[in-house]
C-alpha cells in the first residue's frame, strides 16, 4: 500500500502539474499572489510584496512553500474546475492590504519585530506583520542570502515565542481579582526578596509605597504582582492562566499557536517570576492580542481567523470557512475584565495615548519590557474601545532582542491606529468588506 504521506505527496505533485495555482486576495479583493500557467512562476503584488511575505509566504518549484502558500498548498493546486481549464481554489483572507502595509511600515526599522491588528468584535486578523522580511519574487536569486538569515521563515508575529514581560500583568491581574486577593494594598518599597535570597526589583528600583491593583498596572509594579501571586498560591495562579489557554496549542485556520507556561516547581521565585511575565513563560504577539481582546470583550476570547472564503475554479464557495465570530473560551468574568480594562485605560493615559479618530475611541494599554540576558523584548499591548467600552480594534507591537523599553515603540502603535481610523472610515462607508 505504501506510506500514506508519500502517496499524498505524489498526488499533490501530480495536481501541481495539472492545475493553475489558485490566487490569494486581501479582504477587499486586492490580488496578492497569483499564477498564470501550470507550475509556473508565482506572481506577487509588488506594492505589498514585502509586507505580506511573512504571511502569504512563497511558492517555488525549487524551494517549496511557506506561509499560506504552504498551509493551503493542497487547496491552491486542486478544486472543482472545468476539465479544459483546471484551476486551484482562490483564497480571500481577512487581511487588509493597506493596514498590513501600515503594520509593516510601523516596525520596518525594527530588525526583529512584530505587529498584530485584530477586529475586537469578530476576531478577524486585519494585519499580521513580522520582521525580518524578504521579497518572494527574488527568492530563487537570493536563496543563499535568505537561507542564512535567522528567523526569516519563522514569523515573529505568530510562529516565534517570546518572554512577555510586564504586559503579561493584565492576565495576572485577572487572577488577582478572581481569587479575591485584590482587597488589600501592597507596600511597595521597590524590591522583593525571596526566601532563597534572590531579589527582584521594579524598573529602576522605583518605590511606589502603598498601592492597589489599579496603581500596580499604572506604575507596572513587579513587587505588587509577586506579592499577590504568592498570596493566592501556585494552584490558583495556574488555574487562572490556563483559562487563557496558556501552555496549550491553539489550532487556528492558518496555523497552530504555541505558548509556554512552565511552573517547573512551586518555589516562590518561580511563581513570582511568572506573575510579572518572566521565568520560562513565552507567548507569540498574536496570542497577546487574543488575551487583550478577551479582557476588553468582557472575558470572552474570540478565535482569531484569517480565511474569509475559498472559491473553486468553477465558482463553488467552500462552506468550510464560515466568516463569523467564534468564542474560543471565557477567560474571566465580565466584572473582572471591566476592572482590568479600567486600569489599562489609566495606564494608557499615563503613556500619553490620546483619544483616537472622529469617534473618540479610548485606548486601554499595557507596556512590557522582558529582560533576556543582555537584551530585552519590548512590548505594547493595546486596544481601542468606544464610549460603551465595546472593543473596536486590538493593536500589539513587539520588538525582540532590543535595548529599549516598551514605551519606546508607542509611535509605532500610533501609526497603526492612524491607519485604523482610515480603515474604519472606509468600512463605515462600505468601501471595504465587512
Amino acid at each position: 500500500m505504501g506510506n500514506p504521506e508519500s502517496r499524498e505527496a505524489a498526488a499533490q505533485e501530480t495536481r501541481q502539474r495539472t492545475y493553475i495555482r489558485g490566487s490569494i486576495y486581501d479582504r477587499n479583493g486586492t490580488l496578492l499572489n497569483s499564477s498564470e500557467t501550470v507550475n509556473g512562476e508565482r506572481i506577487y503584488n509588488a506594492e505589498y510584496e514585502r509586507a505580506f511575505s511573512t504571511v502569504t509566504g512563497y511558492f517555488s518549484p525549487i524551494y517549496g512553500t511557506t506561509g499560506l502558500e504552504n498551509t493551503f498548498n493542497s487547496e491552491l493546486v486542486s478544486s472543482k474546475s472545468d476539465s479544459d481549464n483546471k484551476r486551484g481554489n482562490d483564497i480571500t483572507t481577512t487581511l487588509d492590504a493597506d493596514l498590513q502595509q501600515a503594520a509593516y511600515d510601523a516596525i520596518s526599522d525594527i530588525p526583529n519585530g512584530a505587529s498584530v491588528v485584530l477586529d475586537g468584535q469578530t476576531g478577524e486578523i486585519l494585519a499580521l506583520a513580522s520582521t525580518p522580511t524578504f521579497i518572494p519574487s527574488q527568492l530563487e536569486d537570493n536563496w543563499a542570502e535568505y537561507s542564512q538569515k535567522t528567523g526569516l521563515f519563522l514569523p515573529n508575529a505568530y510562529k516565534s515565542t517570546f518572554a512577555p514581560g510586564s504586559d503579561f500583568k493584565i492576565i495576572t491581574a485577572c487572577a488577582v481579582i478572581d481569587h479575591g486577593v485584590d482587597d488589600t494594598t501592597v507596600n511597595d518599597q521597590g524590591s522583593y526578596t525571596f526566601k532563597n535570597g534572590q531579589t527582584i526589583t521594579n524598573y529602576n528600583s522605583r518605590v511606589f509605597g502603598n498601592i492597589d491593583l489599579s496603581d500596580a498596572i499604572y506604575y507596572s509594579s513587579n513587587v505588587y504582582f509577586i506579592t499577590k501571586a504568592l498570596e493566592m498560591g501556585a494552584d490558583n495562579l495556574r488555574e487562572s492562566l490556563e483559562k487563557f489557554k496558556l501552555g496549550e496549542d491553539i489550532e487556528l485556520d492558518f496555523t497552530t499557536l504555541t505558548s509556554n507556561l512552565d511552573f517547573e516547581d512551586e518555589r516562590d521565585e518561580v511563581i513570582g517570576s511568572i506573575a510579572f511575565g518572566q521565568g520560562k513563560t513565552e507567548v507569540t504577539p498574536l496570542y497577546m492580542a487574543m488575551a487583550c481582546q478577551a479582557i476588553l470583550n468582557d472575558g470572552e476570547m474570540l478565535k482569531p481567523y484569517m480565511i474569509k472564503s475559498m472559491v473553486s475554479g468553477n465558482g463553488t464557495v467552500s462552506d468550510d470557512y464560515a466568516d463569523t465570530p467564534e468564542v474560543l473560551t471565557q477567560v474571566t468574568s465580565a466584572e473582572t475584565a471591566q476592572e482590568v480594562v479600567s486600569a489599562m485605560k489609566g495606564a494608557a493615559d499615563h503613556y500619553g495615548f490620546d483619544s483616537i479618530g472622529p469617534d473618540g475611541w479610548t485606548v486601554a494599554a499595557k507596556t512590557g519590557t522582558a529582560q533576556t540576558g543582555t537584551s530585552t523584548n519590548a512590548w505594547i499591548v493595546s486596544g481601542a474601545v468606544d464610549d460603551n467600552d465595546t472593543p473596536q480594534y486590538i493593536v500589539v507591537v513587539m520588538a525582540a532582542d532590543q535595548h529599549e523599553d516598551g514605551i519606546y515603540y508607542k509611535d509605532s502603535v500610533d501609526q497603526i491606529y492612524d491607519a485604523l481610523v482610515d480603515y474604519d472610515a472606509k468600512k463605515s462607508s462600505g468601501t471595504t468588506e465587512d
